[in-house]
């Protein structure tokens, strides 16, 4: 199994459009083939803070949903609504973590 964490840190102002947008995405991602799990978390250390908590069957499954509509209409919101934010597989490290999305999305 494989455990794709992002934790954003919203602008302040939009902290309630980037919620609603990762609500959304979770809703359609559950309907993923692949996906176990897909839920929205209130911060651990920032009470303004996001977590958006997905789990999935096989890194196949994870990698081809780096790739999808619903993963880049995420990315677009992150960049837009998020002043930082930080992707984590597997309790790896950050760096890790956008290595894999980029290089997943490099694929055809």
């Amino acid at each position: 199994m494989e455990k794709l964490k992002i934790t954003f840190h919203p602008r302040e102002d939009k902290r309630n459009e980037l919620l609603n947008a990762c609500q959304m995405i979770v809703d359609q991602t559950r309907k993923e083939a692949g996906c176990i799990d897909s839920c929205v978390l209130k911060g651990e250390k920032d009470e303004n803070g996001i977590i958006l908590e997905q789990h999935w069957k096989q890194r196949h499954l994870l990698d081809g949903y780096f790739r999808s509509h619903h993963f880049s209409a995420l990315l677009g919101a992150m960049k837009l609504l998020a002043v930082t934010y930080e992707v984590i597989i597997n309790n790896g490290t950050h760096a890790e973590g956008i290595d894999a999305v980029d290089r997943a999305r490099r694929v055809e």
